[in-house]
């Protein structure tokens, strides 16, 4: 086995359709474990979002989260390393979207503010993300009227939106910002509500999975050439490129597919449990 750390996305490649990590996916990591490769989560969720999953990797000490915004124990969320914007970006961005009938979702640092997010501009949480909320238990605040200081420790700027118009939001931001900040939409998490839906997310400049994956690799020692990661979305393609081994699972989006050093499986047939496997045996 040549990689010493393993990355792993959550949605769409650990986890199935319905929302689980399958028992051959998890045996396949704990053998890694068993092997001596760090298994490292990396999510686009919050730590409270992704606990019920994490909770059953095998000794993850560490992992990433919200994109790369915020590396953190993976026993108890406790924040290791996090990457806010400066307040004033965080107002612009505001300024572009409050407007929506959407509410702007802030996510803060939790370790600093005490909560996740800060709901604010002129629209209202949508039925799914107060379903999301409640669903993962998390902590949040809705204001209309913002004191400025609790925008010194947002990680990242979003909001969740009709899909047909995420493309053409995510097209303003960039015109908006270019240079400034990290951006990209996604369809949303499986929920049970039958709108299509898509998740806008922005991060200050540099904040991507592979910044996260970075922290851990410096903290463990670790080369950039024996990082393995597994992905399938947009937001995995920054740790994609920089890895020494990328994989694509076989449900991934053709931007994924087209960089990937190898395929694997679909989520729906242990695509992680496959990719690991032939890591182990020296396949790959």
């Amino acid at each position: 086995m040549r990689y010493r750390l393993i990355a792993i996305d959550l949605d769409g490649t650990l986890l199935c359709p319905e929302g689980r990590a399958s028992q051959e996916n998890l045996a396949a990591l704990h053998e890694a474990r068993e092997r001596g490769v760090h298994i490292l989560p990396c999510t686009g969720r919050g730590w409270r979002e992704a606990r019920r999953v994490i909770g059953g990797l095998p000794d993850a000490e560490l992992g990433i989260f919200n994109t790369g915004a915020i590396v953190a124990r993976a026993n108890d969320g406790s924040t290791v390393d996090a990457a806010p914007f400066d307040r004033a970006t965080v107002l612009e961005l505001i300024e572009l979207l409050r407007h929506r009938p959407e509410a702007v979702l802030l996510y803060t640092d939790p370790d600093a503010t005490g909560y996740e997010y800060l709901a604010t501009g002129d629209g209202t949480l949508t039925e799914n993300t107060r379903w999301w909320f409640e669903h993962n238990a998390l902590r949040f605040l809705e204001a209309k009227a913002l004191d400025e200081t609790l925008l010194d420790h947002v990680v990242r700027v979003g909001m969740v939106l009709p899909s047909a118009d995420a493309a053409g939001l995510e097209a303003r931001l960039w015109d908006a910002f270019a240079g400034r900040v990290e951006a990209h939409a996604f369809e949303a998490v499986q929920q049970p509500f039958g709108e299509s839906m898509h998740i806008l997310e922005v991060f200050a400049t540099g904040v991507t999975k592979w910044r996260g994956i970075e922290v851990v690799a410096e903290r463990f020692g670790i080369d950039h050439a024996d990082v393995a990661v597994i992905g399938d979305q947009v937001n995995d393609l920054p740790m994609l490129r920089r890895a020494g081994c990328a994989v694509a699972m076989g449900n991934a989006i053709p931007a994924v597919k087209d960089i990937a050093h190898r395929h694997t499986r679909c989520n729906q047939t242990h695509g992680v449990a496959h990719a690991i496997g032939q890591m182990l045996a020296g396949a790959w």
